[in-house]
């Protein structure tokens, strides 16, 4: 057992020391780049693909026997009565997920899996740290507990962005289906590209909330690395 605790301090300290200011720095250059630029907000609008009033309109105009998008059923026309043999749009094909949020979504979840799995190994390392409880000086004692709870804060906060992409590919392939299902109706459309817009929008702030998260974590820890290693070193003094 020894020996583990060994490895999970010596694992910890790399991370605060090494690896979070590195990520810290990878994740501002990525925030001021052009793939999360607010100039790309027009590239992401203009993603969506799915046929509008006007291919219907041409498709019924030009007929659909031979076409790849048709087929035959009974329709109703303006006055409600069936009209038999009439043509219907029917969307063919896969409708893909926008590119452009897919590649950023890619880019960030190595850092989001990255933080949660380091943040379990720096609580246990500060758990280790604790030593017996017993009267005398705790003041080190409570950076180690401070310092623990502010982990854990970040570590609930960063969890939650995973939700984020779910939530989304749910509420965006519900809006595709009206959109297919209701071509003529312009709102559905534009909410699709307005939902891209906000999840774009939410990925850059994810991005910018995990550069602080990094930073924060390991300029808490290095500032009070001695006290959470030792944190009753000054015992002996404080009783003079």
């Amino acid at each position: 057992m020894d020996d583990y605790s060994t490895k999970i301090k010596n694992s910890a300290e790399h991370l605060i020391r090494n690896e979070f200011p590195e990520k810290a720095l990878e994740l501002d250059t990525l925030v001021s780049s052009e793939v999360l630029s607010f100039n790309e907000v027009t590239k992401i609008r203009e993603e969506i693909q799915l046929p509008t009033a006007d291919d219907i309109v041409a498709h019924l105009a030009n007929g659909s026997k031979d076409h790849p998008h048709s087929t035959t059923a009974a329709n109703m026309n303006n006055n409600g009565s069936h009209v038999e043999n009439a043509t219907a749009y029917v969307f063919n094909g896969t409708v893909p997920s926008n590119p452009l949020i897919s590649i950023l979504e890619d880019k960030l979840r190595p850092y989001i899996l990255h933080f949660l799995d380091s943040v379990a190994i720096i609580k246990l390392w500060i758990q280790l740290m604790i030593p017996k409880v017993e009267d005398g000086n705790n003041f080190g004692v409570s950076v180690q507990e401070d310092s623990l709870a502010e982990v854990r804060t970040l570590e609930t906060e960063v969890a939650q962005y995973i939700d984020l992409t779910c939530k989304y590919l749910i509420s965006r392939g519900e809006l595709i289906k009206k959109v297919v299902k209701y071509p003529h109706v312009e709102d559905f459309r534009r909410s699709v590209q307005s939902l891209d817009e906000k999840q774009f929008v939410s990925l850059r702030f994810v991005a910018l909330e995990l550069r602080n998260h990094y930073t924060s974590v390991h300029d808490l820890l290095m500032k009070n690395l001695e006290k959470i290693k030792k944190p009753r070193s000054n015992q002996a003094h404080s009783m003079y």
